[in-house]
């Protein structure tokens, strides 16, 4: 399967620059004013078309508060008098940009975990996402920033007077560059990771339905927990009339340690049904070549610690002896009877007593037709 970038460009957040360098360099060729105007509509038509666009929303929290301090400052220009003096518009913008970036920055972990809390379950993890690297952006502006008014004060102090071209430099060069650097430098950051991640493995994300509507690298899915919906595949064992099961390995996320059918794993992004079934076989009794799992049913589950979809199956072997591994621990074949006899008393996996009528109605019948 061929993996692609988990991040696109669409969270490189620094793209919400934009309409701050556009009026930054509109400035040099008409009033102050107009150049604000112009970038405060060119930010507003860009997030109705963000809002618009078709599929999930990948919120740009930079360009709504870029876009929002340049409508301040179109305010403010509707006021008489000269709230931005001639030719410092660049650094005007620069510091009215800069200072939410550092509040934002300052509160990382607030804003982050606000989105986690009150946004719906299926738009969580993307606007939890969006938050996460808007802050990156956030930090990468203040850096240059920061850069940028440590050269002031060096030229400032070391020249006096200041000559006009660095004046020229430091007032209306620099400004623009500290954003164009940001979206550069956010970009290279994006390409990189995306350079150590394209050997990461994936897993689906999907609605209830089972339709994919995203993906997300496998070990992001256990910490995400259940802000959405990750397909796994189960797969039962059954012989001579009955249940194999083993205890949960002793570092899963959910039921640690209780009873459960012996074969579980989450499929992978682009991998299909029967793909994964057969590869979670193989892993698990590599010396069965000839027997193919058999889908059932699938099933919506979700509790405080997981959400999934779901996917049973059900393998049924006549040969018993391969079942005798060491990577199911604390194995044997149940009776129906014993298992009843257990069942509601926090003996068995969650999963395994919601499937567990439909496993024995399953093979049962099976039994009946080999009886016959």
């Amino acid at each position: 399967m061929e993996h692609k970038g988990i991040l696109s460009s669409a969270f490189n957040m620094s793209l919400g620059f934009i309409p701050v360098i556009i009026s930054i360099l509109l400035c040099e060729f008409i009033t102050q004013d107009t150049a604000i105007y112009i970038g405060t509509g060119i930010g507003s038509v860009g997030i109705y078309l963000s809002l618009k666009q078709k599929g999930i929303l990948i919120p740009n929290f930079i360009l709504y508060i870029a876009t929002g301090m340049l409508a301040l400052l179109s305010l403010a220009a509707l006021i008489p008098g000269d709230y931005v003096p001639a030719g410092a518009l660049p650094i005007t913008l620069e510091v009215s940009i800069l200072i939410p970036m550092l509040i934002l920055y300052m509160h990382k972990k607030r804003f982050i975990s606000h989105f986690l809390k009150q946004i719906g379950s299926c738009n969580k993890r993307l606007y939890a996402q969006g938050a996460e690297a808007a802050i990156v952006s956030a930090r990468i502006a203040l850096i240059f920033g920061a850069l940028h008014f440590i050269i002031i004060s060096i030229v400032v102090v070391s020249q006096d007077p200041l000559s006009k071209m660095s004046g020229f430099i430091l007032y209306k060069i620099l400004p623009p560059t500290v954003f164009i650097l940001s979206i550069v430098f956010n970009q290279i950051a994006i390409h990189f990771f995306n350079h150590l991640m394209s050997h990461t493995e994936y897993v689906p994300i999907v609605n209830t339905k089972g339709d994919v509507i995203g993906k997300t690298p496998a070990i992001e899915a256990i910490n995400y927990k259940n802000a959405y919906i990750n397909p796994v595949i189960r797969i039962a064992v059954s012989t001579h009339g009955m249940l194999f099961l083993c205890d949960r390995p002793s570092t899963a996320i959910l039921d640690k340690n209780k009873v459960d059918i012996p074969m579980e794993c989450y499929l992978r992004y682009g991998e299909s049904l029967t793909a994964g079934a057969t590869r979670l076989m193989n892993n698990a009794l590599p010396q069965v070549n000839d027997i193919k799992p058999e889908f059932n049913i699938a099933y919506h589950f979700e509790n405080k610690v997981t959400n999934r979809l779901i996917y049973l199956f059900i393998v049924d072997l006549d040969n018993d002896s391969v079942l005798c591994t060491p990577r199911f621990k604390n194995s044997k074949l149940w009776s129906f009877k014993q298992i009843e006899e257990n069942l509601g008393k926090g003996f068995f996996s969650s999963c395994f007593e919601d499937e567990y009528e439909h496993l024995k109605n399953v093979i049962c019948i099976r039994e009946k037709y080999k009886e016959s």
